[in-house]
């Protein structure tokens, strides 16, 4: 059973508080920018190299990489910059669209996550940079990592951080005006939503649930999809608008009333549309069922919740911008 990294952060933590961004760990996982100096080198000269400000300081890189390993909370960002890395940590196939799954899973893994890298695995890619987020209390082997290949690392502790992010990954790689076009991109999709549905915004209350093995978890505005929700006008309702410190509210089967004031409810939904197990239990609970945004059937799944890149981004708020038509019909 897959379990959404909102759920699995707080089964794993219990009471205590999480900030950190979710890993890319999971079953069914793959078979602003920083100061740069001038390349060195030529344009062409497949030599050339440039210097990024990392979370490990100045990190000297080829100019143009051409076979990066990217590691925790990075390959969709590579990705999307139209790289394709030579070696990954493990994704999660409901992260991304079948083309793109397609790509992801033919690539080589170094390891479940970020705890368990085979380090003489990586090496044999033979890789000329290592992209990585990181928390500021972990070290997953930098030192080993950086005698294999210039190594980057971006810290961050939290969704907001890890899109913060996106530009200095894009910069790292070398691509950071294509990253730059995807940011305006972003930007204009979030004004032009919250212009065409200002009037359904302002009378709709919004959560986003997923299925937990001990009941559910409703999203806070400081998950990975809570984050777009409100970039684009969402209001949260009651249950976990002020919920900053984690990534969710838990709560459990007998606590669902609390979503009787929510207009509208979205849950993580894998590829095909449907419900994953345990979150098909929860939209199978008779007390589910009598909610009212149930009753009135606007509850809908939102696909790659947890992509980390402007592509996923951009399919949240293109599942969202959809499901705001529906309701203003």
């Amino acid at each position: 059973m897959f379990v959404h990294r909102a759920v699995a952060g707080l089964l794993a933590a219990g009471a205590m508080l999480l900030a950190a961004a979710c890993g890319s760990s999971g079953s069914g996982g793959a078979g602003a920018a920083g100061d740069t100096a001038a390349p060195t080198g030529t344009a062409g000269d497949s030599a050339a190299t440039r210097v990024v400000q990392a979370a490990n300081g100045p990190v000297t890189v080829p100019a143009r990489p051409q076979r990066v390993v990217s590691l925790l909370n990075t390959t969709a960002a590579v990705l999307e910059l139209g790289i394709t890395p030579v070696g990954v940590l493990q994704e999660v196939e409901a992260d991304y669209a079948p083309a793109d799954w397609a790509k992801v899973k033919a690539i080589p893994v170094v390891g479940a996550d970020e705890t368990s890298i085979n380090y003489e695995r990586l090496a044999q890619l033979q890789p000329d940079l290592i992209i990585s987020t990181q928390r500021r209390a972990e070290d997953f082997g930098y030192d080993k990592l950086s005698a294999i290949a210039p190594t980057a690392f971006f810290v961050t502790e939290n969704p907001a951080e890890v899109r913060d992010a996106l530009p200095k990954i894009a910069d790292a790689v070398g691509k950071a005006d294509v990253s730059a076009q995807k940011a305006a991109a972003y930007t204009k999709l979030v004004a032009d939503i919250k212009d065409r549905h200002a009037d359904v915004l302002r009378k709709t209350t919004w959560d986003y649930v997923e299925g937990g093995p001990e009941g559910f978890v409703a999203n806070s505005p400081v998950s990975w999809p809570g984050l777009f929700m409100k970039q684009a006008g969402l209001t949260f309702s009651k249950v976990a608008t002020k919920e900053r410190a984690n990534r969710g509210v838990r709560l459990s089967y007998e606590q669902i009333s609390m979503l009787s004031g929510t207009g509208a409810i979205l849950y993580g939904a894998t590829p095909d549309g449907q419900a994953e197990a345990a979150t098909r239990k929860l939209l199978d609970q008779n007390a589910f069922k009598l909610l009212p945004a149930a009753k009135a059937g606007h509850v809908y799944p939102i696909k790659y919740g947890y992509q980390y890149g402007y592509t996923g981004v951009t399919e949240i708020l293109n599942q969202i911008d959809a499901v705001l038509s529906k309701l203003a019909a």
